[in-house]
């Protein structure tokens, strides 16, 4: 068998050592709308909840996104419309109500240019944005896992019309401007059952290829078994500057602002607001089942591999500025400091995978 190149693992390869905290949710998304009472004078305006969404913000963002969009134009009176319908409503003389974004991560992001393209005018109040943030840190596997939620009924339809959804507007952007590259990814077996199943499932709608099973992975180091499939990958940089940008083109405008009481958010001047300030929603909205999970991260120079490792929070994705090596999964840990104890644990889980060293 010919074995596909190793990564060069070697400490004068280490670029940097980060890690960011992902936006878990016990319970899965809230993705619903509810009337916010400012108090005394702060008024009372409807606010639409888009959070919860764990370390598939990129992931699922579009398809959130576009739910999200749905509820605001219910709670306004405004009939739901997708992409595409700004120059019929132009015809008609008809103007939508402004809308307010709150936070301008990638969830804040996504769900402002679904607004613009049904023709909103948008606001993103945030302390940060785009590259700022933490969707900037680590690579984008297209890849719904991570996301908590009951698995009732209504909630795998719901996840799986998100999911849907989020695959077709992401295979119809310009891959080149966004940064979305098509690559095989290898995943040793046996694994995770739960997590097994999950990504069976999705296989099954059409989310991710069928994985093939392998008696021994292509890769250097002591063999092992595992499966092959292919899902587009995001280099997060790229597709984070295409995103504020194609934002900012149609008109979407930021404003530096951090809220310290659903006050002052009542009282912005848009009659309805999206909140996507994720782990914020916490301490504003009072949610105790927004938990973070730190994440350490092995930024290497860039090395073109042409393929992906992912083992559950282990992985190996070959972004275009950098070699990303992950992982770990620290929940209610919420400094973001980078620990290099964790960083060399990672490096030394990588180096034994592929004999390293």
């Amino acid at each position: 068998m010919d074995l596909l190149p190793a990564p060069n693992l070697a400490d004068d390869q280490i670029l940097r050592i980060v890690a960011g905290l992902r936006p878990c949710r016990r319970g899965g998304l809230r993705l619903e709308a509810e009337t916010l009472d400012g108090g005394a004078g702060g008024g009372r305006k409807t606010i639409v909840h888009n959070y919860g969404h764990g370390g598939c913000g990129v992931t699922i963002g579009f398809g959130c996104a576009h739910l999200a969009a749905d509820l605001a134009q219910q709670a306004l009176g405004e009939p739901p419309g997708a992409a595409g319908d700004v120059a019929a409503r132009t015809q008609t003389g008809r103007r939508l109500s402004p809308i307010a974004v709150l936070g301008a991560g990638v969830i804040g992001l996504t769900t402002a240019l679904e607004l613009l393209r049904r023709g909103h005018g948008v606001t993103l109040y945030a302390e940060r944005s785009g590259l700022d943030t933490t969707s900037a840190l680590a690579g984008a596997l297209w890849l719904p896992t991570g996301v908590e939620f009951d698995a009732s009924r209504a909630q795998i339809e719901q996840f799986t019309g998100i999911v849907r959804r989020s695959r077709d507007i992401l295979t119809a952007l310009d891959r080149q401007q966004w940064g979305i590259q098509r690559l095989p990814v290898f995943e040793p077996r046996p694994g995770d059952p739960a997590y097994e199943a999950e990504a069976a499932r999705f296989a099954e709608i059409g989310a991710i290829d069928p994985p093939r099973t392998l008696d021994r992975l292509p890769l250097p180091g002591p063999p092992r078994a595992g499966i092959r499939y292919e899902t587009e990958f995001l280099h997060t940089p790229r597709f984070l500057r295409a995103l504020a940008g194609e934002v900012n083109r149609r008109g979407g405008r930021l404003v530096p602002r951090r809220f310290d009481s659903t006050a002052e958010i009542a009282a912005l001047p848009e009659p309805a607001l999206i909140n996507c300030l994720a782990l914020g929603s916490r301490a504003l909205f009072g949610d105790d089942a927004m938990y973070p999970a730190r994440g350490a991260l092995v930024h290497m120079r860039p090395q073109p591999l042409g393929y992906c490792l992912h083992d559950g929070y282990w992985y190996v994705f070959p972004r275009e500025d950098a070699l990303i090596l992950g992982g770990s999964f620290e929940p209610d840990i919420w400094d973001p400091s980078p620990d290099n104890d964790t960083a060399r644990a990672i490096l030394a889980r990588h180096r034994a995978f592929f004999n390293a060293q």
